[in-house]
C-alpha cells in the first residue's frame, strides 16, 4: 500500500505546502522543570535543540473516513480528511516527549447535510527496529457543518507520548503514525506496512 510521509516541526520547520502556520502550543518539559531548548552544559548530554524528532507517517489509506464506510461518491453523507499534521520533541534525562498536531475538516457529500459530525483518529509511536507500539491513544474528533457551508475544521493536540532517548537521531529510532480509523475506536495498534529506508 503506498503512503505519504509528512514531515513538519513547530519550531523547527513546517509543513512545505503548507502556507499557514499551525499555532501548535509550546510544549512543556513532560518530565518536569528544566528548559527543553536549552543545550545541555555537559556535551555528553542530549540536548533538544539538535534531536531529530520522529517523521509523522500517514497511511494513505486511513488519510480519511468516509460515511457510510466504502460508500460510492454518489453516496457518501460526509468525509474526514486529514490536513496538517506537526510534532515537536521534548528531551530530559533518558527520555522524550513526543507532542503530536492534526488539523482536519469534515466535508459534506452527495447525499450529506450541514450538521456535527464525529469520527475516530489514532496517532501512536512506533519503533523502527522491532515495529513495536510504544504509545497508542485513538481521538473521538468532530466538527460541524454550518447551514450554508460545505465543510466544517477538526484539530487535536496530544499530551506527550514518552520513549526511551537513544540518540540525538530519534527520526531513525521512531516513527509517528496518524489515520484514522473505523468503529469506536479502542486504542489496538493497526498494523501499517513500513516506509521505504531514505
Amino acid at each position: 500500500m503506498s503512503r505519504r510521509i509528512i514531515s513538519s516541526v513547530i519550531g523547527f520547520a513546517l509543513l512545505a505546502t503548507q502556507a499557514a502556520a499551525f499555532d501548535f502550543p509550546q510544549i512543556p518539559n513532560p518530565f518536569g522543570g528544566g528548559d527543553k531548548s536549552a543545550p545541555s552544559a555537559d556535551p555528553t548530554k542530549p540536548n533538544a535543540s539538535s534531536l531529530e524528532c520522529p517523521e509523522i507517517i500517514v497511511d494513505t489509506g486511513a488519510a480519511s473516513l468516509r460515511f457510510p464506510a466504502g460508500a460510492d461518491s454518489a453516496n457518501v453523507k460526509y468525509q474526514f480528511s486529514i490536513g496538517l499534521v506537526a510534532r515537536e520533541c521534548a528531551i530530559e534525562g533518558d527520555q522524550i516527549g513526543i507532542k503530536v498536531g492534526v488539523e482536519g475538516a469534515a466535508i459534506l457529500g452527495a447525499l450529506g447535510q450541514p450538521g456535527s459530525y464525529s469520527g475516530n483518529l489514532r496517532v501512536a509511536v512506533r519503533r523502527q527496529k522491532d515495529e513495536a507500539i510504544l504509545g497508542s491513544k485513538t481521538f473521538k474528533i468532530g466538527a460541524t457543518i454550518p447551514a450554508g457551508g460545505t465543510r466544517g475544521e477538526f484539530r487535536i493536540v496530544t499530551d506527550p507520548f514518552v520513549v526511551p532517548y537513544t540518540s540525538q537521531h530519534a527520526a531513525d529510532d521512531y516513527e509517528i503514525l496518524v489515520g484514522f480509523t473505523q468503529g469506536a475506536g479502542d486504542d489496538k495498534p493497526q498494523r501499517t506496512s513500513r516506509k521505504a529506508r531514505r
